[in-house]
């Protein structure tokens, strides 16, 4: 398939083009041009002024724990293992527990694409994630190795940070693990364990780091790591989080994550801004909303090594893009400031997967299976079958669980 967005502002990774074109071809940007595209006979897409951006990155999630309500009795905790203990005596994950692994991770696919997510890191075993990473709607980042997290108590996962790292190394991929998550002694000394093992270089993505001292952010930075910020998760669950001001200043490369649902925000607009609130009344200065644009596409393309491929907005990069309506004239604060009634058109892989119903026709061209919904208050189209899992969710549960971070609701027949 090839067709032409016109008439758009088009963010790339440097610049924004105010009047741009971007012309598609079989999945992959074949040219982004100031003005209108080259010469040929393609599908025009008119976006009439509106933002066109990379697809969005979700930097930490955990698709298997997509559910709600928010579980916490008893924060803030002393680290993650106490939390999880809450977690899996508590109702919540009774009920959760009622869900088969396909529901949960096309709900979390779902959640994740009406906010312009694209690419997912889904923080879990191979053997869980690789049933469903072809099925889902989104892009799930499976090529990494991993440790659950650098502790005595550790969920066996992998085969061990070194051996991991060294596959890391081997195979050009990330090595990902959650670091200095607690107020204990081990989760404190996490950072500084994990460097003695050989394990922390430019391969390293660490996640939520909420007790990393200055010495072990001046250790991340020299070792050319990268950091994943959860901030709801981390004030949620501890109350704190790391000191995200230090880390930049040291130029480390950070992205933005929503952690799971059981725990995160909604959906990673809020997180974006989450993180702008939080910044604003730890600091008492505005995070630059340029920094929280590179946290969700090129840094996070960066850290888990495929800025080749995603990330920007560039000829011959996979064509991950969303569109969002243009409230603000500076494209990165108008992102920050964007909600779920924003989003009007995200491709996948040059595909249509969610939209605007006003984009019926360039739908139909696609010819992707789609279903005309009610996301809140707006009417959008949405690939695949969304109102079959929502009916499915209904029969395993045995009543309607309204789930904030996926409202959706099933309005029309499907078409394609």
């Amino acid at each position: 398939m090839e067709y032409e967005l016109v008439n758009a502002c088009i963010v790339t990774k440097d610049r924004w083009i105010p009047n741009g074109s971007v012309v598609v071809k079989d999945g992959l940007i074949a040219s982004v041009n100031a003005g209108g595209p080259p010469p040929g006979k393609r599908i025009r897409l008119n976006l009439n002024g509106l933002y066109v951006y990379p697809g969005l990155f979700n930097a930490h999630e955990h698709l298997l724990s997509t559910y709600l309500p928010r579980v916490a009795p008893s924060k803030p905790y002393l680290n993650w293992l106490p939390w999880d203990n809450d977690l899996k005596s508590s109702i919540v994950f009774s009920e959760r527990q009622q869900l088969d692994p396909e529901q949960l991770y096309l709900l979390g696919s779902y959640k994740n694409l009406i906010s312009g997510v694209t690419s997912v890191q889904d923080h879990i075993p191979h053997f869980v994630q690789d049933p469903f990473v072809e099925k889902m709607p989104v892009r799930i980042l499976n090529q990494y190795a991993l440790s659950h997290s650098i502790c005595t108590y550790s969920l066996n996962w992998g085969d061990g940070p070194k051996e991991e790292y060294a596959k890391a190394l081997k195979q050009n991929i990330p090595y990902v693990t959650r670091i200095a998550e607690g107020f204990d002694s081990e989760s404190r000394d996490s950072l500084k364990n994990l460097h003695k093992l050989g394990c922390l270089g430019e391969h390293t993505v660490l996640v939520h780091g909420v007790v990393l001292s200055e010495s072990d952010i001046q250790l991340i930075s020299e070792k050319k790591a990268h950091l994943v910020w959860c901030p709801e998760a981390n004030q949620f669950l501890y109350e704190r989080t790391v000191d995200i001001r230090d880390l930049l200043k040291h130029g480390i490369n950070v992205s933005l994550g929503t952690d799971s649902s059981i725990c995160g925000s909604l959906n990673l607009l809020e997180e974006i801004s989450t993180a702008r609130k939080f910044y604003q009344t730890e600091y008492g200065e505005d995070l630059s909303t340029k920094t929280l644009f590179e946290m969700v596409t090129c840094n996070p393309a960066k850290a888990f090594r495929v800025e080749k491929q995603l990330g920007s907005i560039e000829a011959g990069k996979i064509a991950d893009v969303v569109v969002l309506t243009r409230n603000i004239e500076d494209p990165y604060t108008n992102l920050c400031e964007s909600d779920l009634s924003s989003v009007r058109l995200v491709l996948r892989d040059g595909v249509p997967v969610y939209g605007d119903v006003s984009l019926e026709s360039f739908f139909e061209e696609s010819g992707v299976i789609v279903e005309r919904v009610r996301v809140g208050n707006v009417e959008r189209y949405l690939v695949a079958s969304p109102g079959k899992l929502l009916e499915s969710i209904v029969i395993s549960l045995g009543y309607k669980k309204d789930l904030a971070f996926f409202p959706v609701q099933k309005e029309f027949d499907n078409f394609g």
